[in-house]
């Protein structure tokens, strides 16, 4: 006994610590608690010297906490509070220090005996794990947010229980679609919920008691209206039932949109079949409007080579109506449930194009998609495949070309496995092919192939008795698009007769277009036509004596060339003639 305290008594004061080192046994017990703690801790005795560390401390030493013991405290920690605690005898707490690098935040407490300091304790946190902690934290509410904002921004309505059918969450969607309030439900049983008559029956337990997914019709009692539910388990990593998530529809609302879509179908069907009909009556519909003789051969040659399965070269100048016309072929022949394939060569790198028309194998080339592409020819099997300028084509490619026609067969970049196809080709061009094969910049073997059935479509100049019609169709068209009233004037008509048409029909639509577009006036005046149609020689009206026309177009030309060169001589110059006969 020594002042009043037993020896046993003095055995458990881990604050006398000349006792501890004289109980090597208890003392490694008592290390062995501070090595599992998650905090640092020191003890050092009245010199400053270290008597015992945790696992912690040696870590962030990075000693073995055995080399440590009997080291001054300055030694292993240089920045350390303690020597100034056993100096001071005030405890310090919250004091942030740095440890070796380590950022820490720690309480200091002396001990006395009789009144004399003779240890000293620092217990401390790593705050960089803390921090490490915060971030995860911040992490997993930004996540929960997330989540949060998916379900609740959910058009169906969301209801989730936990395992044993306590109603956890449901979202905004099922408020609205159910009527009742998540603060009536969230925290209560699916069984009391039923028993005080919120539903007619639960989902949520048929999903408990089965383990499986459950569609149900359900009753809202209070709104007495139908939804359609569906439950679904979630089970944790042990198999067990841990959440049970309920989507939930307004059955009304599925109603409503089966009979939208139910009125569009027969819309469609109805719009169909007077579709059909409209085809079926007159060509003219399918845009190719037309009562010239020239026209009228060249329809009927698409019409009778559309039944036959055979290359057909359509040539003629930009703007004809090329592609009206292939598109004729297909829908006489093949039949508008075909597919019909249309590209044009002249508008595709040449490095791009042998990969549209053939298609390519996975990873042929930089940027190509893992799992393939078939190519035009492929997505035009059974149907029609439309090449556009076909005079563009690169002659490497027009080498492959001819190979798939003449073997019914392609084979993708990339690979070596031939695939069958079963394609009619149309091809057109508003170049000189035959022109072309003598420069050596189109392959004769292709051109006869592909010229097998030759359609040239005429220029607009060489029939010009279709313009009347063509402008009634345009003026009708951009009526019914603009929904104008406007109509035309005999003079407008008798100037777009009179003009050469270099763009063809696209021309004349569009300057029916411009027209119909700023014209103020219900009726079109020849003031809207451009200035280069205004300025053509106008023609002769029917029944006009030869003299007079002649007049008029020496008028029409003096008064022109002088109103560009403002002199007689010039405009003698100009019109090959003397100057006495231009005065």
């Amino acid at each position: 006994m020594k002042n009043g305290i037993n020896d046993e008594e003095r055995s458990l004061n881990i604050l006398d610590l000349n006792d501890l080192k004289s109980s090597s046994q208890l003392m490694k017990q008592i290390c062995d608690m501070f090595d599992v703690a998650y905090n640092g801790i020191i003890i050092v005795d009245g010199q400053s010297k270290v008597v015992l560390v945790n696992r912690v401390v040696s870590d962030i030493a990075g000693v073995n906490k055995d080399e440590l013991i009997g080291k001054p405290i300055t030694q292993v920690f240089p920045n350390s509070l303690l020597p100034s605690v056993l100096k001071s005898g005030k405890a310090l707490f919250g004091i942030k220090n740095v440890l070796n690098g380590i950022p820490v935040v720690a309480n200091y407490t002396p001990f006395l005996e009789n009144g004399v300091i003779q240890n000293a304790i620092c217990i401390f946190q790593d705050l960089s794990s803390i921090e490490h902690l915060y971030a995860e934290l911040d992490s997993v509410k930004t996540l929960f947010r997330e989540l949060s904002t998916i379900i609740d921004s959910s058009y169906d309505g969301i209801f989730i229980a936990d395992g044993n059918g306590v109603a956890l969450r449901v979202n905004s969607a099922y408020e609205r679609i159910s009527g009742i309030n998540a603060s009536e439900i969230v925290g209560k049983s699916m069984t009391q919920l039923v028993e005080e008559g919120f539903y007619d029956e639960s989902v949520t337990l048929q999903v408990i008691e089965t383990g499986k997914s459950v569609t149900i019709p359900q009753t809202i009692n209070r709104t007495n209206k139908q939804i359609l539910v569906t439950g679904n388990p979630i089970f944790d990593e042990e198999g067990h039932l841990f959440r049970v998530v309920t989507n939930v529809r307004d059955i009304t609302e599925l109603y409503t949109l089966e009979n939208q879509l139910k009125k569009t179908k027969e819309q469609t069907l109805k719009y169909e079949i007077e579709l059909n009909h409209l085809r079926s009556m007159q060509i003219k519909e399918n845009s190719i409007v037309y009562r010239s003789e020239a026209m009228e051969r060249v329809i009927q040659l698409a019409v009778k080579v559309a039944d036959v399965d055979t290359t057909v070269l359509i040539t003629g100048e930009s703007g004809t109506g090329k592609e009206l016309m292939a598109k004729l072929i297909h829908d006489r022949g093949k039949g508008s449930k075909r597919p019909y394939i249309k590209i044009n060569c002249a508008a595709i790198p040449e490095q791009l194009l042998e990969s549209e028309l053939f298609g390519y194998a996975g990873g042929a080339f930089t940027g190509a998609k893992k799992e393939g592409k078939p190519g035009l020819f492929e997505l035009a099997n059974t149907g029609t495949l439309f090449l556009d300028e076909i005079g563009d084509m690169p002659l490497l490619l027009q080498a492959k070309l001819l190979r798939a026609l003449q073997e019914k067969e392609i084979v993708r970049v990339g690979e070596t496995k031939p695939i069958r196809i079963d394609v009619k080709i149309i091809t057109a061009t508003n170049r000189d092919l035959d022109k072309m094969v003598k420069e050596g910049t189109f392959r004769q073997d292709l051109f006869y192939r592909l010229n097998v059935v030759p359609i040239h479509v005429p220029p607009l100049r060489e029939r010009k008795e279709d313009i009347p019609l063509l402008v009634e169709f345009f003026l009708s068209k951009f009526n019914k698009r603009f929904n104008f009233e406007h109509h035309i004037s005999s003079p407008v008509i008798d100037t777009l007769m009179g003009y050469s048409w270099p763009g063809n029909v696209r021309e004349l639509e569009n300057v029916m277009e411009r027209m119909m577009i700023i014209s103020i006036e219900d009726e079109l005046s020849v003031n809207l036509l451009p200035e280069i149609i205004q300025r053509q020689i106008p023609l002769p009206k029917r029944g006009t004596k030869l003299k007079d026309a002649v007049k008029q177009t020496e008028i029409y030309l003096i008064e022109e060339a002088f109103k560009e060169y403002g002199s007689l001589q010039k405009v003698a110059e100009v019109l090959g003639v003397d100057r006495t006969t231009i005065f």
